[in-house]
């Protein structure tokens, strides 16, 4: 067992050294981090107050008194399945609720006097456990949107409930020793890393190992060697994400290499009057500046619900462009100094992502950075 132990700590060890060396490189979920280049788009984005619901699937693997000296033998192995949901506090921190379903199997061999002797030991177990989820990718590389791959580490305490029955061939006859008739419980601690890659915005598919220690040593009704049994899993995952992110997208954007032509499409609310609309300027003019107050790239919501939801009551006009929807105040400056006027008004406001951009003859010209 000491030797199981020496080997998986040894593992971990290895995988959390391959995390802190290349976290730069992983993209949620994996990829390459954003670079700062003209024309490119970083979208910055949050996984927190989203849920996930899924089931998983693989090999069990037994180590006990049973199995003592040996890693991934033959006949330790059984399979396991079930179910498990997920709430994702912060981009790092998660809480899961997981209950699994499987089989055990344990075997030894050994001499009784001259006479080979058997003991096997098969069962089922019903394991319950709530766990703390904390997403490596995202702790050692911000989580931005377009993120495939990430790497986990998992924790947690709950109940592991198993019914077994040990029995002991000698010379082909088969015996029952002394042992505890139906389902015995203990507490459980499972640990473990994983793997998620995101098929899409919903979909993942994934791989988890964990080690889940069980604080008895009758899981194979045979008492004697390390003071605790193992019940270990690697688990194939399926699941879906869903939920609303508490946090909305942040957008950063830099200089269009063909500018992108201003078509606003205002829809004034009852009291407003249509002389306030915004006009569009003429080819004249050089430059006018606006106050864009939020962009999106995954909701498509109304005029209204901005004006709403960020309290703001002068005219807001939205603009839509390959997915990306922009909301901008409804009125336009010759002079930045006004525009800039307006937008601290608006950070004071608590819009912490209002900016000035810039048009000219109506089209959308550069970024200014403020």
């Amino acid at each position: 067992m000491q030797q199981y132990l020496r080997y998986t700590a040894f593992v971990f060890v290895l995988v959390l050294l391959h995390i802190s060396l290349f976290a730069q490189t992983l993209s949620n979920y994996g990829g390459s981090s954003p670079v700062s280049s003209p024309g490119k788009k970083v979208k910055m984005g949050s996984m927190a107050g989203t849920w996930e619901a899924g089931v998983m699937l693989g090999p069990d693997f037994y180590y006990g008194d049973l199995n003592i000296n040996k890693f991934l033998p033959n006949r330790s192995i059984s399979f396991a399945g079930g179910v498990f949901g997920m709430r994702q506090f912060t981009n790092v921190i998660g809480l899961k609720a997981q209950l699994l379903a499987g089989g055990i199997h344990g075997s030894k061999d050994g001499q009784e006097g001259s006479k080979s002797v058997n003991w096997t030991a098969r069962g089922t177990f019903i394991d319950f456990t709530i766990n703390s989820v904390f997403n490596l990718s995202n702790l050692f590389s911000s989580y931005h949107e377009g993120r495939k791959v990430f790497v986990y580490g998992t924790i947690g305490i709950g109940v592991n409930a198993w019914n077994t029955k040990l029995t002991k061939g000698i010379s082909g006859e088969l015996t029952s020793p002394d042992q505890v008739n139906g389902f015995q419980a203990a507490l459980v601690l499972p640990f473990g890393l994983g793997l998620q890659y995101a098929i899409t915005n919903k979909i993942n598919a994934g791989v988890e190992y964990t080690v889940r220690t069980i604080f008895s040593d009758m899981v194979d009704q045979t008492v004697g060697g390390y003071k605790g049994d193992f019940i270990n899993i690697l688990a194939f995952t399926a699941s879906y994400r869903f939920g609303t992110p508490k946090k909305k997208l942040n957008v950063q954007e830099y200089g269009y290499s063909v500018p992108v032509t201003y078509q606003p499409a205002p829809v004034p609310p009852p009291q407003e009057k249509a002389a306030e609309k915004i006009p569009v300027p003429q080819a004249s003019e050089i430059y006018d500046y606006v106050v864009q107050i939020c962009a999106f790239s995954q909701h498509n919501y109304t005029v209204d619900w901005v004006k709403k939801h960020y309290h703001v009551s002068m005219p807001v006009i939205k603009e839509s462009e390959n997915g990306l929807n922009r909301y901008i105040i409804g009125h336009y400056y010759k002079d930045i100094n006004s525009a800039k006027e307006l937008c601290d008004r608006m950070r004071k406001q608590g819009i912490h992502d209002a900016w000035v951009i810039a048009y000219q003859n109506g089209v959308r010209h550069h970024v200014v950075v403020y």
